[in-house]
């Protein structure tokens, strides 16, 4: 005597699995990001101020650093592609790449003998 597909299935069916409740500890964080408020105009225009006149202070030290000497000029653009804000400073850093290159094309005409002057260079 066959037995009823229903009392099979019933049969077979895998009990579900107890998992444990993970215990996390609270977030460093607390609840600081669920309560963000965005800044009011004031603040936002304050900030965008303060990044334009850092903007200018870059570009004075780049023009400071080209008169100097090819060596800190190589060493500040190195500095400003590292801090990762280089983007900002295109123009300023291909006009002094294009500078640098068209005066100190030659590596004896540089001075120093600096391994990592001459990275910088390559």
């Amino acid at each position: 005597m066959p037995t009823p597909a229903s009392a099979c299935s019933l049969a077979q069916t895998p009990t579900p699995k107890v998992r444990p409740v993970p215990n996390f500890h609270p977030s460093i964080w607390g609840d600081q990001f669920m309560t963000y408020t965005p800044e009011d105009k004031v603040t936002r225009d304050c900030k965008e101020e303060q990044v334009d006149d850092l903007k200018k202070e870059v570009r004075r030290k780049l023009m400071a650093a080209a008169a100097a000497s090819p060596s800190q000029l190589l060493n500040f653009i190195d500095a400003v592609q590292r801090l990762g804000v280089a983007y900002h400073f295109e123009e300023e850093i291909e006009e002094a790449s294009k500078h640098i290159y068209s005066s100190f094309h030659d590596a004896n005409d540089m001075h120093g003998d600096d391994l990592y002057d001459f990275a910088l260079r390559f």
